[in-house]
């Protein structure tokens, strides 16, 4: 297929790329902030939130380059065992290291209460590698605006960038009623935005070191799937019905505080330009020309 005659596709792919994503979440999205919290409005909602990839393949295909290599990345497994370990268990280190620390600083935690059992645990991991933050999303974030801005600008700039976009794609889903984020407090909403910044680097870097959509879909779906193993008391969070602010903002600022402490560390092995060990997956590979 020749290239695109549209001046911002071939000039600027990742600005046409988030600009794409963005309108089809908002557009696809926006009825359900009408509505009363309903299957309807989740659809709507869970339909919507695959801009990300839809806008990828829809830009990948316009620029007349190889939609089949792009999509390629989702099934690329053979990355060796140290970086399945990574993204599967990175997000449940992080969780425990998140509750030893609540307990060092008397947050609201209950280690008596018995953890989730394997079976909600694996419905919740694959609900979220599906529709959740993994396929809905990586095939655009990392799969395809990654390897064009690490680039041009490096590796953690480039994740970061993709990060501040990331969490502006997400704007509709607090005004949402059916949505989790609708209900955040101030504080809730803060630690959001810093951990969404903090799993971008950790995202790109995984992505960066395995061409690997799969492996960022499975990092990703386990970070939004392993706070569920954190012992958190619900009484001390939820009191007579109403949120107890000076609680959450505890458990905030301690899983932002473990996050940045990986990403860090992260980065003083790495090193803060490439964050990888090896070549980085060429744009080409990744259906989208520099």
């Amino acid at each position: 297929m020749e290239s695109s005659s549209i001046p911002l596709v071939e000039d600027r792919p990742v600005v046409a790329f988030f600009l794409g994503a963005y309108l089809y979440t908002w557009v696809v999205s926006a009825p359900a902030v009408f509505m009363e919290p309903s299957w309807s409005a989740a659809i709507l909602v869970y339909v919507g939130s695959f801009g990300p990839p839809i806008s990828a393949a829809v830009i990948t295909w316009l620029r007349g380059d190889d939609v089949r290599a792009w999509a390629r990345q989702i099934t690329r497994w053979r990355v060796g065992w140290k970086w399945w370990a990574v993204a599967a268990g990175l997000p449940i280190a992080a969780a425990v290291g998140i509750t030893l620390v609540l307990v060092v600083v008397r947050g609201p935690v209950d280690l008596g209460q018995a953890f989730p059992s394997p079976i909600l645990f694996a419905v919740i991991f694959l609900f979220a590698l599906l529709l959740s933050g993994g396929l809905n999303e990586e095939p655009g974030w990392r799969g395809f605006a990654q390897p064009h801005l690490n680039e041009r600008y490096g590796a953690v700039p480039a994740s970061l960038l993709i990060g501040v976009v990331w969490a502006g794609w997400h704007a509709p889903y607090f005004v949402i009623p059916v949505t989790p984020h609708s209900s955040f407090p101030l504080v809730n909403t803060l630690g959001w935005v810093g951990g969404i910044l903090t799993l971008s680097i950790l995202l790109g870097w995984l992505y960066n070191n395995t061409g690997s959509v799969l492996l960022v879909m499975v990092l990703h779906a386990m970070a939004n799937t392993a706070d569920v193993v954190i012992p958190l008391a619900a009484d001390q969070i939820v009191i007579d019905g109403i949120i107890d602010e000076s609680a959450v903002g505890v458990v905030t600022v301690v899983h932002l505080a473990v996050y940045v402490f990986i990403v860090f560390a992260v980065i003083a092995v790495y090193g803060r330009e490439r964050l990888t060990d090896g070549e980085m997956p060429d744009a080409t590979d990744a259906g989208a020309r520099p």
